[in-house]
Parts: structure tokens; sequence; C-alpha cells
């Protein structure tokens, strides 16, 4: 049986924080004797992922500005003086 493919909407849900970077490790936090789950290396990870993560939510952005329809402004005219 194969799998059913589901199709998903392209526009951003209502509430699309930005996402927020990793906080950088202090330097006494790393002990320097190569652990296996290094501080500084699990910071670069998530920094990575971060920025991923940014790359992909400014382009939702954009695309949701992009399909937004323009507003447009319209100026009341006063009445004509007679």
């Amino acid at each position: 049986m194969q799998p059913t493919s589901t199709t998903m909407s392209t526009a951003p849900p209502p509430h699309d924080p930005q996402p927020q970077p990793p906080i950088k490790p202090g330097n006494d936090e790393c002990c320097h004797s190569g652990c296996t789950f290094c501080v500084l290396e699990m910071y670069q990870e998530d920094l990575a992922a971060y920025e991923d993560a940014l790359r992909a939510w400014q382009q939702r952005q954009a695309n949701a500005a992009a399909a937004a329809p323009a507003k447009a402004v319209s100026k009341r005219r006063k009445p004509a003086l007679p």
C-alpha cells in the first residue's frame, strides 16, 4: 500500500515568530578535554540549524508579503466649494 501524499499550504501560520539564535557558550564553559558532546561543537551545530531556520523564515515572510494583496491608499477629497 502506497502512502498517500498530503498537500501542504505554503502560507505561513498566522503566528510565525522569527527564530532566535542560540546562546553562545562562555569561554569558561569548555573544558578542552575533547568531550563527546563539547559545548562549542554543540553551539556550532545549533548555530547552523538556526541559520537554516532563519533563511526558511525569511523566505516564508517574503512569500507572504508577495502573496498579500496590495492595499490601495485612498485619499478623501474635500468637497468643492460653491
